[in-house]
């Protein structure tokens, strides 16, 4: 660790944060059964045949201007105006009748998201990395684009206009470059572990000569975002970025042979989930008040357990420990999966002091989040009991089943 880490490692409490979030984990309320809506089988087959329908009309409609929109992927500034407006407009109004039919959620959110520009700031950010790095693939530029998408809604948590800034650009496509190489199984650990060093000391604002074109560009990243926030002006920006990147270190553990306890897997997933988020929330204010500081470390740690979820048969295979992957009975799985959705809508909880734009980004955080849960365990009914299989699925506005179906056919859409 160099000095200038260590010097300046305090400014964020993050061992505080950490022990509130956890706490909050280990020892949630009641299931939130009162904030959820019983949803009748029939309207379920109905949503479901309105989703397939809508879904298939939109490839259809769509599909005169695939080969122009393929044609420029590598440039997509040569895509034509009339094209992107075309497009643009047919999926928005599908996605408006979603919310009109009530077909995912019982409130207009996707509608919301796109009045607030969502559309406009996903577009800019998948043009502009694919012109930057033609060699991206579409997987690589989406799982960036996640991340685009969780510092926009802290945007709207925050109070602030929804749009791309450099640092979000730099940042959002930072973190699957490490990621992408950290996790690499055909490199050794010795690689992995001189490639941290080097980030750590850019991070800290060393110069240092990069071995790869990969290295190159996550350090021409890293320099992006540091001209926008300093560290003379802004320190936790600079910090909250070591601390992710000490928490993708301390990750390295889980893929490890020893076995780790079930507390320090936790640990682990917390950090690395928090800090990320937490990083996010410093790269849009710049400075952040306790309560700003302790949601985005919540929101990260709760979508860190929900990747953990979905990948919970990949990590069994690979012999990475999470909360999911690590063997249990499908009673424990139950309470894993129940104390999550518990975690989640406890730190959504409504509060005299949120403001109405937080009030409504809580509800759309649950109710999003509710549904890749349901998703997940619609793709691995065997992971839990039947019966808790079935109170998940009475809250659901489909069979849990469908969400791989849908899932399917949007990966469709979005491979076009």
């Amino acid at each position: 660790m160099t000095a200038s880490l260590r010097l300046h490692r305090e400014t964020i409490p993050v061992d505080e944060l950490m022990a509130e979030a956890i706490d909050a984990y280990k020892e949630p309320g009641p299931f939130p059964t009162h904030r959820l809506e019983r949803i009748p089988f029939w309207k379920k087959l109905w949503n479901e045949r309105r989703l397939k329908k809508l879904l298939d009309q939109l490839l259809t409609d769509i599909e005169p201007y695939l080969p122009e929109i393929r044609r420029h992927m590598d440039d997509p500034s040569l895509i034509s105006a009339s094209t992107k407006a075309k497009v643009r407009t047919l999926v928005t109004k599908a996605l408006q009748t979603v919310d009109e039919k009530q077909l995912l959620f019982a409130r207009p959110f996707l509608t919301h998201f796109i009045d607030q520009g969502y559309m406009d700031a996903a577009e800019t950010f998948v043009f502009k990395a694919k012109q930057e790095d033609p060699d991206l693939t579409n997987e690589e530029v989406f799982q960036a684009l996640r991340n685009v998408w969780i510092m926009n809604s802290l945007q709207l948590c925050f109070g602030q206009p929804l749009t791309l800034t450099p640092p979000m650009y730099a940042y959002s496509l930072l973190y699957p470059y490490t990621d992408n190489l950290i996790d690499d199984p055909e490199r050794d650990m010795e690689t992995k572990q001189s490639f941290n060093r080097s980030l750590e000391k850019v991070l800290a604002g060393e110069t240092v000569a990069s071995r790869t074109a990969t290295e190159r560009r996550i350090f021409e990243l890293v320099l992006q975002i540091k001209a926008v926030y300093s560290y003379e002006k802004y320190p936790q920006v600079t910090e909250s970025i070591q601390l992710i990147h000490q928490a993708q270190i301390k990750s390295l553990a889980q893929s490890s042979e020893s076995k780790l306890s079930r507390d320090a897997i936790m640990a682990i997933s917390f950090l690395k989930g928090g800090t990320s988020v937490l990083a996010d929330a410093y790269l849009i204010k710049g400075n952040l008040t306790k309560a700003e500081r302790m949601f985005a470390f919540h929101y990260g740690a709760f979508l860190q357990l929900l990747d953990d979820l979905q990948d919970s048969e990949t990590d069994k295979k690979e012999h990475n420990q999470t909360l999911f992957s690590i063997e249990h009975t499908k009673k424990a799985a139950d309470e894993e999966i129940s104390r999550l959705l518990t975690y989640i809508f406890e730190v959504n909880t409504k509060t005299d002091s949120d403001s109405p734009s937080m009030r409504l980004m809580k509800d759309v955080i649950s109710q999003c989040t509710l549904l890749i849960v349901m998703e997940a365990v619609g793709k691995k009914p065997k992971l839990i009991t039947s019966a808790f299989y079935k109170e998940l699925e009475a809250y659901a506005r489909v069979r849990l089943t469908f969400y791989e179906k849908l899932e399917s056919k949007l990966n469709t859409f979005m491979k076009n």
